[in-house]
């Protein structure tokens, strides 16, 4: 292996950074609600669970924060970069959270209900998009530390 691969793999924020990645990954499997429908005309209650696959926004916002995260990894040479594609990171997932909670709440007014967060229970999805930012935020105290022993070592020569 060359040692620039060696070295990313060395570094703790990779493995933060991959679990982030992943972790967010998780909201396309697990619900973070259940989405009931019911019609006046029978009695037949449909539900459905809510994942990042139910909306087109919501799917593309949870793949747009696993790429960045994986991306993130290999920006290792550029610190400075790599904080702030980093905070990016945690902006987006923040959002994933966001929306997650403002769609499984949400009702449609008609014979539609959503039944979630704000219903009766709460799903473990909804705590997805927590897990990756406390992983984003562990890699990005991981590559403030490399940035402030790097500058500590220039000031020394």
């Amino acid at each position: 292996m060359r040692p620039n691969l060696i070295f990313m793999i060395q570094r703790k924020q990779t493995i933060w950074l991959l679990l982030a990645s992943l972790s967010i990954l998780l909201a396309f499997f697990i619900p973070f609600g259940i989405h009931t429908e019911s019609s006046i005309e029978t009695t037949q209650i449909i539900e459905k669970d809510l994942t990042a696959k139910a909306d087109t926004l919501l799917m593309s916002l949870t793949i747009a924060s696993a790429l960045i995260s994986f991306i993130t990894i290999f920006l290792f040479g550029n610190r400075k970069l790599q904080m702030s594609i980093t905070l990016l990171a945690v902006f987006i997932a923040i959002s994933v959270g966001a929306y997650e909670l403002y769609f499984s709440a949400k009702t449609i007014l008609s014979n539609k209900l959503v039944v979630g967060v704000l219903g009766s229970k709460i799903y473990l999805g909804l705590f997805v998009p927590l897990i990756s930012i406390f992983f984003l935020l562990l890699a990005f105290g991981g590559i403030r530390k490399d940035e402030k022993l790097i500058r500590d070592s220039d000031r020394l020569r």
